[in-house]
This record gives C-alpha cells, structure tokens and sequence, in this order.
C-alpha cells in the first residue's frame, strides 16, 4: 500500500468537491466536503462520522472573555 504525506488536501476543480486526510496519535480521518469519516489508527477499523456545520458568525475569546477574532469579518 502506497503512503500519503498528511496532512493532505485536494479541491477538484470539476465538482468542487474538497478532500482531506489528517492524522492523530489515535485517528485517521478522511474528510469529503463537510463530513468526516474516522478510523482507529491502530486496527483500521471505521469508528464513525461527523458532519462540519458552519452556523454563522462566531467569536472567540480568550481567557478574560474580550472577543479575538469574528469569523463573519
């Protein structure tokens, strides 16, 4: 089996379609538009899904609660 450098990332230019494969010390998740698809690295075995969802505007704060970044900008 052929290795890939990760994290990998690919946007076909045809569909618009966007993949992805990223790694963790106990997943390898492979991501197509906003759902992701999670495998135990150890056994390979499929462990499950989520589904990215963008809900809007958010912003994040650090320590003190003063906002950093609004996404929306």
């Amino acid at each position: 089996m052929a290795r890939i450098k990760v994290p990998w990332e690919y946007a076909d230019e045809v569909t618009g379609d966007k993949v992805s494969v990223a790694v963790s010390p106990f997943y390898s998740k492979i991501t197509i538009n906003r759902r992701e698809y999670y495998f135990i690295r150890e056994t390979g075995e499929f462990d499950g899904t989520a589904t990215i969802e963008h809900v809007g505007p958010v912003l994040i704060y650090d320590a003190t609660k003063r906002a950093l970044k609004n996404d929306a900008e």
